[in-house]
């Protein structure tokens, strides 16, 4: 929330938002006013995709850096966005870094999904978001992203078990970088628009794991004072 673009890759203007989750946060806007249904715009037949889009003007930056929000009024939307939607899932997409609200995006969280490439300044920095998240008490998976293609497939995978030992957590899986992808530059959903593409199979393989890990974190479901957590991903 601190620097959002999520909304470009789906192609969402300014004209398309009548709130986002910034005025839900710090008002009492209800939350359906900053929710978007990108089902029909994405062609999508089976479920549904709902969006809620963080404020990207400079202003809206600056004042959630200034204010910022609190933990209870953050599970609260959050809850009530899956509960008046009837979400099966619902996923946080917070920026890198130690921040106010990545903390609390973590908090509120069933799993924490880690991306990262394999260079050292990255690693560095998922090892300290992987600290973090145990002292949270929450399951971490690390996604490894741009691998060289200089790097086979083999390689990757013991690059990948390495990772996974010294930081003690599952890696879920090695993305290839792909020139296509890297060409697209944001202007759509990749795996929309290159369904037969190799690199969308692995991606689709990735959220089959994923349902599989976030459903095994919720067998013993946690509390809180809006009731039962819903499955939160960050």
């Amino acid at each position: 929330m601190e620097g959002p673009g999520l909304h470009v890759i789906f192609g969402i203007s300014d004209g398309d938002i009548r709130a986002t989750i910034n005025d839900v946060l710090q008002g009492s806007i209800p939350i359906r006013d900053a929710v978007l249904d990108l089902t029909p715009r994405l062609g999508i037949e089976s479920g549904c995709l709902l969006f809620c889009p963080a404020g990207h003007r400079l202003e809206e930056i600056l004042k959630m850096v200034e204010t910022g929000f609190n933990l209870s009024r953050f599970k609260a939307v959050l809850y009530n966005l899956a509960t008046e939607y009837q979400l099966d899932y619902l996923l946080i997409d917070s920026h890198p870094g130690i921040e106010k609200d990545t903390i609390l995006s973590m908090a509120v969280c069933d799993v924490v999904v880690l991306l990262s490439r394999v260079d050292h300044q990255d690693m560095f920095g998922s090892g300290v978001m992987n600290e973090v998240a145990s002292q949270l008490r929450k399951p971490v998976v690390l996604i490894l992203n741009m691998i060289p293609s200089s790097v086979g497939e083999k390689e990757s995978k013991m690059i990948g078990e390495k990772i996974a030992s010294l930081f003690n957590l599952q890696v879920l899986t090695a993305l290839p970088f792909n020139s296509d992808v890297f060409e697209n530059l944001s202007r759509g959903v990749f795996v929309l628009e290159h369904q037969k593409d190799p690199l969308t199979r692995k991606f689709t393989a990735m959220a089959e794991n994923m349902i599989a890990i976030i459903e095994q974190s919720r067998e013993v479901p946690e509390t809180s004072d809006n009731g039962p957590t819903r499955q939160a991903v960050g």
